[in-house]
């Protein structure tokens, strides 16, 4: 990347915003980048000095995406409280991520399908940021019971399960229901950890 003209803050935020849209709308061989930067305020200039590509551009701004979100879930966690339970911190971590897929969808488009569907290296990001949630989950193994023989990647295995249910619902164009799906994700991700019986039982109370 060159450094002859840095884009401020505010105007790489807008710009990120615009191509990861322009991406989730028209696909990597049909973006407008005239467009793009017109609607972000950025100089056609400024953009060729500070990127090689729309590629290099889109990677950056899918970065910025996944660190919000990361940020994001990692926050709603903490705010359980050192008290909390394992099952209560959980719940609360996925609730962020979902009302945040729920709130745009194009957006979520675009995280789970139009940027993966780049090539390997983006799919890889993708993969990358799914795994980043495993560690949250690892309390799970002292919340299960003591007799409960948990495989070693149970923590993968449990993303994955979550995964699969907002991916599937995000391709069939139905992100904006997915906060809606809380107790159904919640009781994929908790089951591997605690079983059916206390899962189910988290399930209810979330379905109020």
């Amino acid at each position: 990347m060159m450094n002859n003209t840095e884009i401020d803050a505010a105007a790489r935020e807008r710009l990120h915003q615009e191509i990861l849209a322009e991406l989730g709308t028209r696909g990597l061989d049909d973006i407008r980048l005239d467009l793009v930067l017109e609607r972000a305020r950025v100089p056609a200039a400024d953009f060729a000095a500070n990127y090689e590509s729309v590629e290099a551009c889109l990677f950056e701004a899918y970065a910025s995406l996944t660190d919000r979100l990361d940020t994001i879930v990692r926050v709603a966690c903490g705010q359980t409280g050192p008290n909390g339970s394992w099952e209560t911190h959980v719940q609360a971590g996925l609730r962020a991520l979902l009302t945040e897929l729920s709130r745009d969808s194009l957006r979520s488009t675009v995280l789970v399908q139009a940027f993966p569907a780049l090539g390997q290296r983006a799919q890889a990001r993708f993969q990358a940021f799914a795994a980043s949630f495993a560690p949250l989950l690892e309390g799970g193994r002292e919340a299960a019971d003591a007799n409960a023989e948990l495989p070693r990647e149970v923590e993968a295995l449990a993303v994955g399960a979550a995964e699969a249910i907002v991916f599937e619902e995000i391709v069939a164009g139905r992100a904006a229901g997915l906060i809606d799906l809380l107790p159904e994700i919640a009781f994929s991700v908790l089951v591997p950890f605690i079983g059916p019986a206390r899962a189910g039982a988290e399930m209810q109370k979330l379905r109020g």
